[in-house]
């Protein structure tokens, strides 16, 4: 329990956010992480004598720890992997791994010095407490294969997992508990050797853990008396996996959870020639990028089909389907003919392509459709009006639906950040339950949301390296930079000098949304406007290039200083997708820090129809006692047609509503 005495609750509160337990710290990005692998990586690794492979992915040489080993009998498999894009470097053999500064340490020196040794010492000992840990595993469940055929049965109906004949022999390596509610599939790196496994509860599925090694590295199978091993069929969900070996389609499929595949495991993949890829595009067309555009092919939706589940439960033929699979690029369309399958999958997914709906803004959801991939959204507001609580809470709604999101707060602590987007998260005053705030904190720590470590004025090149690093490793789908005046800080050039940095900050960052498909969000200040005028498109600080470039353009409109009933709301003054226009109201909520539409309790008059009904009722000419009913319900009424305008009024009203 925590012990806090003699200080304020906001230092509390702060005190709390910068000392989580382990594993609970805010999941930033440094500047040092955007540094990139030399250009010479190649060219230092062949003056020291060492052959180097160009990969797909990485570049491959041998391993010098493992090349020391006495004890290591196959020297073929002393392969160290050399990331291509970050320079992060991993040997599966002996599970050293680090970054490339690391690398070069141990290259440059013939023997290792003693930080360097401590650092290998430490992983070895990561690789014992694994295996010490996966063996506890095996001991207390049984192989899947061990079940009867009524058990294995029972087993997938508790899943909900696709049965055939051969489906305990594909999943011959998974482990079941004793109690058959919990499922362990092993997670092998590229020599199939065990360094994970992914837990799954029946019930919790949602709440899938990976447990293991940094390299926890994926689940494949292949079907049985299938040979073919140069073609991987990449899909996001089990049942994927067992519809295509249910199938028998040529290749090995592979497991990737949440369609996430951190630059940690491609070196799993390196050996595939044709990697195959079949789920969301919007998802897979970063792993896509990841793996090589030029060996992936991609599955196109078929009738609004998007997963192999999909397909097999429409009776559709998944070996034709693979077959078929077309480039995951175009790199020159000409024609309406390579254009053709895209708009037909773009027709047959018209909900998707929509984007990510927003649930605690409804009505901005059908005023924008949703949070797309690609597009450049710009937000502004005269100053206090809470644009930064808003944006906080907008990106959790996306963060909590799984859009992976990095906030760039410039203007803003980022613990204070994290701490209003923690309140709005539990929905009650932080400084009154402090009781719960382990338990919050959790919680919230398992969101897919990370921070730029930037404050203040930063270089746009010094930036966009970071944000660039950041999609690359943990498949950013939302970026959002709090505000672009604090980045671009208060420089001594002359005001059209700062004019022209704001227009290329806003330049370099629609590149990056539409060349990355990544949503990006940019919180502007708009100029110094008369407070009885409203803010418009023109009202954004700078050039006109904010509101060209931008696809959406949402504006905060505060009205509760200029008039006696004034109200604050947000006006979508811009919407390139559907071009819909209109205002959200915003009613603050301040112990839960949010903007979230509450929900009226239903009132007879919200609901016309049935108070018709229970009127006709009332006044029914065929009701046997209805002149008894009349006399006991409406004393109080004189007039003989009082019935009829009673009936009439509600009948207005319901034609009016």
């Amino acid at each position: 329990m925590y012990h806090v005495t003699k200080i304020n609750r906001f230092q509390k509160l702060k005190s709390l956010v910068n000392v989580l337990p382990h594993g609970k710290s805010l999941k930033t990005v440094n500047i040092n992480d955007s540094k990139v692998v030399p250009g010479d990586v190649r060219k230092l690794l062949r003056q020291k004598g060492f052959a180097v492979l160009d990969g797909f992915t990485s570049v491959t040489t041998k391993c010098t720890i493992c090349s020391n080993d006495k004890d290591n009998e196959k020297k073929c498999d002393n392969k160290l992997f050399v990331n291509k894009t970050t320079g992060y470097f991993t040997c599966p053999k002996c599970n050293v791994h680090g970054d490339w500064n690391i690398l070069e340490r141990l290259i440059k020196k013939s023997k290792p010095e003693g930080s360097i040794k401590e650092y290998i010492e430490n992983l070895h000992n990561e690789v014992n407490t694994f295996q010490k840990a996966w063996q506890k595993v095996i001991d207390e469940t049984q192989p899947i294969q061990n079940l009867s055929e009524t058990e294995l049965l029972d087993l997938f109906r508790l899943f909900e997992f696709p049965y055939h004949h051969d489906a305990g022999k594909v999943l011959s390596e998974t482990r079941v508990s004793m109690d058959h509610t919990v499922l362990y599939f092993p997670l092998k790196n590229s020599l199939d050797i065990t360094v994970g496994y992914r837990k799954l509860q029946a019930g919790r599925e949602e709440e899938m853990q990976n447990h293991g090694l940094f390299t926890a590295g994926l689940f494949y199978c292949r079907a049985l008396k299938v040979n073919r091993t140069d073609q991987a069929i990449l899909v996001p969900s089990i049942q994927d996996v067992l519809n295509l070996a249910a199938s028998k389609v040529p290749g090995t499929y592979i497991w990737l959870s949440n369609c996430s595949l951190p630059p940690v495991l491609l070196p799993t993949l390196e050996t595939y020639q044709r990697l195959c890829l079949w789920g969301d595009w919007d998802n897979m067309r970063v792993v896509a990028e990841k793996l090589g555009e030029d060996r992936c092919r991609f599955v196109r939706p078929t009738d609004g089909l998007v997963t192999a589940s999909e397909a097999a439960a429409a009776g559709l033929s998944l070996k034709t389907l693979v077959t078929e699979a077309k480039p995951a690029a175009h790199r020159a369309i000409t024609t309406f003919a390579a254009l053709r399958d895209d708009v037909y999958a773009e027709l047959t997914n018209i909900d998707k392509v929509r984007g990510v709906k927003w649930r605690r803004f409804p009505a901005l959801t059908r005023l924008v459709g949703g949070h797309r991939r690609g597009e450049l959204t710009v937000l502004t507001g005269p100053t206090g009006c809470g644009k930064t609580t808003l944006c906080a809470e907008m990106s959790l709604d996306l963060a909590q639906q799984g859009v992976t999101t990095l906030w760039g707060s410039f203007e803003i602590r980022n613990f204070r950040l994290a701490r209003t987007m923690l309140q709005q998260f539990a929905g009650v005053p932080l400084e009154q339950n402090l009781q719960d705030f382990p338990k919050f904190a959790d919680e919230f720590q398992k969101l897919p949301v990370y921070y730029l470590a930037f404050h203040g004025q930063q270089p746009i090149k010094v930036v966009m390296e970071a944000v660039e690093h950041a999609r690359y490793m943990h498949d950013i789908a939302h970026v959002v930079v709090d505000n672009v005046q604090f980045m671009l800080g208060l420089g001594e050039e002359r005001e059209g000098d700062r004019y022209l940095r704001q227009d290329a900050v806003i330049a370099a960052f629609r590149t990056f949304a539409t060349a990355r498909h990544c949503h990006v969000t940019l919180v502007m200040h708009p100029r110094k406007e008369r407070n009885s005028e409203d803010l418009s498109t023109s009202s954004i600080f700078g050039s006109a290039k904010a509101s060209q470039e931008a696809d959406n353009v949402l504006i905060i409109q505060d009205k509760r200083l200029t008039a006696v009933r004034g109200k604050k709301y947000l006006q979508v003054a811009k919407n390139r997708y559907s071009g819909d226009l209109g205002i959200v109201p915003l009613d603050f909520d301040k112990d839960s820090l949010s903007y979230q539409s509450k929900k009226k309790a239903k009132s007879k008059h919200d609901e016309p129809e049935k108070l018709l009904d229970q009127c006709i009722e009332d006044y029914s000419l065929e009701d046997p006692h209805y002149s008894a009913k009349s006399s006991k319900n409406h004393k109080h009424r004189n007039k003989p047609n009082e019935a009829d305008t009673f009936l009439s009024d509600i009948l207005n009203l319901n034609r009016t509503r």
